[in-house]
């Protein structure tokens, strides 16, 4: 079941909101335990839980000022589950997750477009995992050549290394620790060109090609 909504205002002030419901009868999701017997034996499969909540909130506001264009969105999920703990107890998934984007496009002098983002996301649960905080920083330059069939990028990601993948999960008899070592600080160049910059529009709407194909126009 989904509940979704949004309201937006035009002018120089731009709302976005939007809330999203959704119920999960039996998920399949991945579970896990000791082995009777074998404690150092873990066995991992996948099993049908109880169903599953998430309520979705997501707010966007942009703000254009001339040559700035600044975009923030925050979005706070929160997962409604249960699931079963050590010694025959019940676990509930905790605090929510709260993810903070603020994008921000810059048009500089001679053509340039800087690009400069920022993402955050706190500690909270998803399911029956509880994810660690992360944060990055993203910077890029552009500029467009030959009436814009040309168009040169420079691009770093993650400039301060912090977004790094952790998680924890506590099920059944185990607490298991994940943590992602991935590089994510990297920067890259592209170089993009267009062949064509125009296309020829049909202005014939889909449904008089839809008419035509099944010749119920000369009907």
């Amino acid at each position: 079941m989904f509940l979704f909504c949004n309201t937006y205002f035009t002018g120089s002030l731009h709302l976005f909101l939007n809330l999203n419901y959704t119920n999960t009868q039996n998920p399949l999701i991945t579970a896990f335990y000791s082995m009777p017997g074998n404690s150092a034996v873990t066995v991992c499969y996948m099993d049908n839980f109880d169903r599953m909540h998430n309520l979705t909130g997501m707010v966007n506001v942009q703000y254009p000022v001339k040559w700035w264009m600044p975009s923030l969105t925050l979005t706070c999920m929160k997962t409604f589950f249960s699931y079963p703990g050590p010694n025959e107890s019940v676990l509930k998934a905790g605090r929510p997750l709260v993810m903070l984007n603020f994008n921000n496009s810059f048009t500089l002098p001679s053509g340039f477009l800087l690009s400069a983002d920022f993402n955050y996301g706190s500690r909270g649960y998803y399911q029956l995992y509880e994810a660690k905080s992360y944060t990055s920083f993203n910077l890029s330059l552009k500029k467009s050549f030959l009436k814009d069939k040309l168009q040169l990028s420079l691009d770093a990601y993650d400039i301060f290394n912090k977004n790094n993948t952790r998680a924890s999960a506590r099920l059944n008899d185990i607490i298991m620790h994940s943590i992602g070592k991935e590089e994510t600080r990297k920067v890259g160049f592209t170089i993009t060109y267009r062949f064509r910059t125009e296309k020829k529009m049909n202005n014939q709407s889909a449904a008089e090609t839809e008419m035509s194909r099944l010749n119920m126009d000369n009907q």
